[in-house]
């Protein structure tokens, strides 16, 4: 099996850039991921320092066109060497009344999280950065859009499986920002960062047309819809998977519209600007009676 190491990393999703790797469509993988911090926990140098997002990539996929997209399905994903939450001045659903650097440095002991204060959360790992590269340059830290990006979604575990539209050829993958857990909305402005091992499958699906990123989890099917303002990026997520069930599904709009209601969720996956990715989820029990 191939590997990337983490030394193969960019903070610009860029069709200019050249790969890292190139991978056969259905070949696994194992990708090293930095933190977003790239590994620096020191608390004095953290208070100075930004968010850099560094993702791991481009992983260019053999037989990726625009119009396909890539199924990439996480067989493992390992969290290591510790995490880190930052309170960073100007970012944070609170910004205007917690304006001050603090950082939180967390250890990794026995599947939890050990905050400073002896609470122990248990940790459930998920890939916050999963990108194909636009037809455009976008950064890799808090930029998210149709070709995934920062979308901090906490439901891509191991066992999940997300799908990316391609917009250049090989599909130019990357992925990073993983976190030990991650609260819906990241409200305090991040994650607990970690580094991580992820072990990954890549397929092309061709012609699969979709617009914008879809995954399934273990729980649920979920759309991604991304927007400067919250209201209509919700309101595109709730247009996007009606669409989803009337033409994969052959329902009608209104049963499917009705069936949201009943069994779906939307959710935030972070409350601040510059872009807010919103998530439309369908509940497995559902979903897997509609075949």
């Amino acid at each position: 099996m191939k590997r990337i190491g983490r030394e193969h990393h960019i903070y610009v999703l860029d069709p200019g850039n050249d790969p890292a790797i190139t991978v056969d469509s259905g070949e696994e993988l194992m990708v090293e991921t930095w933190d977003a911090f790239e590994g620096v926990r020191d608390p004095d140098v953290l208070q100075a320092r930004s968010l850099k997002g560094p993702a791991t990539g481009p992983i260019y996929v053999n037989g990726a066109e625009p119009g396909d997209a890539l199924r990439v399905d996480f067989i493992s994903i390992t969290a290591k060497e510790g995490a880190t939450h930052m309170v960073l001045p100007d970012r944070g659903f609170l910004e205007e009344e917690y304006t001050d650097a603090y950082p939180t440095i967390m250890s990794l002991e026995d599947g939890n999280l050990v905050m400073p204060t002896g609470v122990r959360l248990p940790i459930n790992p998920s890939m916050g950065v999963v990108a194909t590269t636009p037809t455009y340059p976008q950064q890799t830290a808090s930029d998210s859009g149709p070709y995934g990006g920062d979308i901090d979604m906490k439901e891509l575990v191991a066992g999940s499986t997300i799908y990316l539209p391609v917009f250049v050829p090989g599909g130019m993958l990357a992925l990073g920002d993983c976190h030990a857990i991650v609260g819906d909305g990241a409200v305090a402005g991040t994650g607990a960062e970690c580094s991580s091992d992820a072990h990954i499958r890549v397929t092309v699906e061709k012609g699969m047309g979709i617009t914008s990123p879809r995954a399934l989890t273990p729980d649920h099917f979920i759309v991604l819809s991304h927007g400067e303002e919250l209201g209509p990026a919700m309101k595109q997520a709730v247009r996007d998977m009606v669409d989803f069930l009337v033409e994969a599904k052959g329902m009608s709009a209104y049963d499917a519209y009705t069936l949201l209601s009943l069994a779906g969720d939307i959710r935030v996956s972070r409350t601040f600007r510059p872009v807010s990715p919103v998530k439309m989820m369908l509940s497995r029990v559902a979903l897997d009676q509609l075949g």
